[in-house]
């Protein structure tokens, strides 16, 4: 992984960096995903790097592909890269016979779950954990 250019995503993306990262530094927080065999990939567009995802391919939570986190670097927002990025991901996974990507957002998100519906993502439900709420969603891989 690019700790470098990751660092560079975070630090212009406070919302994500407060409620992802918190007092975690970048290498604690990637060793907190090791042991759900997910992966981590830098986007690049015309050779640059512009975008980061992790996703799983089988959740331990109900054994479907679920994205962690898709991070857009700040020069490259709002012109179309994260959708991109969500179809490219969708296909692989259609490819491989998976018929959905879910996701999970703190429910007090707005912000998220707009972004994440303008890449097609669909509202499923709302799950509690603990003393907070999650919005699940989930995007048809067609």
């Amino acid at each position: 992984m690019d700790f470098n250019f990751f660092e560079q995503i975070v630090h212009s993306s406070y919302e994500w960096k407060e409620r992802e990262l918190g007092d975690l530094s970048i290498p604690m927080f990637f060793m907190k995903y090791e042991r759900y065999n997910g992966k981590w990939l830098v986007w690049y567009k015309n050779d640059i790097k512009v975008a980061i995802t992790y996703h799983v391919e089988i959740a331990p939570s109900n054994q479907k592909p679920w994205l962690g986190t898709i991070l857009v670097h700040n020069d490259f927002r709002n012109k179309g890269i994260a959708k991109t990025i969500i179809t490219e991901l969708s296909a692989q996974l259609k490819a491989k016979e998976k018929k959905a990507l879910f996701c999970g957002i703190p429910i007090e998100s707005l912000n998220w779950s707009l972004f994440l519906g303008k890449c097609g993502f669909e509202q499923l439900k709302i799950e509690q954990e603990g003393e907070h709420q999650y919005l699940i969603l989930v995007k048809e891989n067609v």
